[in-house]
């Protein structure tokens, strides 16, 4: 039930937030000023909070929505995604998010683990089609002005 709540939040939240006019401003954090800024609002484990983020945003498959892309990465990663794009026509190269391969042994897709690296890194191991995968992405977080914590994706590998 929690990450059905979690689900709707990130739903919500995407059709709530709309084009983020801070997004382009968003730079690398500072790990102190974020701390205190995080502490200010009562979060005091920002990598469980990403982390529920992130699993719901790959279980549900959002990073292949175009809009949910332009609001929650960052000018970096959607260039990156759209550079790795090789098919005619514009498009955001979303296999970069999993494996990639066309079938597998099953239809199990899911994100089994996700684990904090430091400097805003994060590796996540998941199952895609039934084959298991990991990538690392980067992330970059920002406190609004009704104390929301707000992420942007800005790398992957």
């Amino acid at each position: 039930m929690r990450k059905f709540l979690l689900l709707l939040s990130v739903i919500a939240l995407c059709a709530v937030t709309g084009c983020n006019s801070k997004k382009g401003s968003i730079s690398e954090n500072d790990g102190a000023t974020l701390k205190a800024e995080l502490e200010r609002i009562g979060i005091d484990n920002n990598d469980s909070v990403f982390a529920e983020f992130f699993s719901a945003i790959f279980n549900s498959r959002l990073y292949e929505n175009d809009k949910f892309l332009t609001k929650y990465c960052t000018d970096k990663l959607l260039k990156k995604l759209v550079d790795t794009y090789e098919y005619e026509g514009k498009g955001y190269a979303t296999w970069l998010f999993r494996n990639g391969y066309q079938d597998g042994p099953s239809n199990d897709y899911k994100l089994t683990k996700i684990v904090p690296e430091g400097n805003g890194w994060y590796k996540y191991d998941y199952i895609d089609m039934g084959n298991t995968g990991s990538h690392r992405i980067k992330v970059l977080y920002h406190v609004n002005k009704r104390d929301q914590i707000e992420y942007y994706l800005d790398d992957l590998e």
